[in-house]
């Protein structure tokens, strides 16, 4: 019988945006006692008519330092970097902000079409990046749909709209203190 959860592509939409990570495990892993394990065994079994040369064992050792040295920084980013974005939403907790307003395209993307200004009601850390709920809304958005602090314009919104005969109008920010003259 087919198993009907497999799907050539790796994923169930084909225009969904995902990111790949390689997966650590015994295969693809290696320790520094492994490393000198495998060294170790490199040594024992070595042609004694043509041994290994020393620069070759150090070049090799330092590769493994490197490669070390590489996934502890990247790590302390990768903890860095969540710490600063979780201590930057709770700090948005009670302000105003712009937050994007989106809508399924055909696609099955969610693309803006606007924007939405309330205060910030509460912040979500479980979900892995946090999401922010806005006071009388019960969505919840990503931190990557804030526009900005306090009252951002729209920048979804065209400044040049068509009238219903075809001609255009420039379009007059709202609050405007000067009304249009009419020549």
């Amino acid at each position: 019988m087919a198993d009907n959860n497999m799907y050539i592509s790796g994923t169930t939409s084909p225009y969904e945006a995902t990111t790949l990570k390689a997966q650590t495990n015994d295969k693809n892993t290696i320790t520094m006692t492994g490393f000198f394990q495998l060294l170790a065994a490199q040594l024992q079994n070595q042609d004694m008519t043509n041994p290994m040369d020393n620069s070759e064992i150090m070049a090799q050792m330092t590769q493994m330092a490197m490669v070390q040295s590489l996934t502890s920084m990247t790590t302390a980013i990768e903890t860095s970097t969540s710490a600063t974005t979780q201590t930057y939403a709770g700090g948005l907790l009670g302000k105003e902000v712009t937050m994007a307003v989106t809508e399924e395209n055909s696609y099955g993307q969610e693309t803006p079409v606007g924007v939405k200004y309330a205060k910030v009601e509460s912040v979500n850390f479980t979900t892995g990046s946090p999401t922010i709920r806005l006071e009388g809304d019960t969505k919840d958005y990503p931190l990557s749909y804030l526009v900005g602090v306090g009252r951002v314009p729209d920048p979804y919104k065209t400044d040049v709209e068509t009238e219903g005969d075809g001609k255009e109008e420039q379009k007059e920010p709202e609050g405007s203190e000067n009304p249009p003259s009419e020549a």
